[in-house]
């Protein structure tokens, strides 16, 4: 009897240290998708920032130019 627990003590140690390193692996994946999610966020509203910015610009030109020709 004392066999049989303690070879199922060394089988759950074994399983245990396998499910640690599965969750470290795990959480190492999550942290770089969390890191890749944040930079292409920021990305994405850098650009609609700059967007915004030039079609903004875009309608001051045409109305400078509408007023333009209306005095000429």
């Amino acid at each position: 009897m004392k066999a049989i627990i303690e070879k199922q003590i060394l089988e759950w140690k074994e399983e245990l240290a396998k499910q640690v390193k599965t969750k470290e692996q795990a959480e190492k994946v999550l942290a770089e998708s969390n890191r890749n999610i944040l930079m292409i966020e920021g990305g994405l509203q850098a650009k609609e920032l700059l967007l915004n910015k030039i079609n903004t610009q875009s309608q001051e030109n045409l109305k400078k130019q509408v007023k333009t020709n209306k005095n000429n």
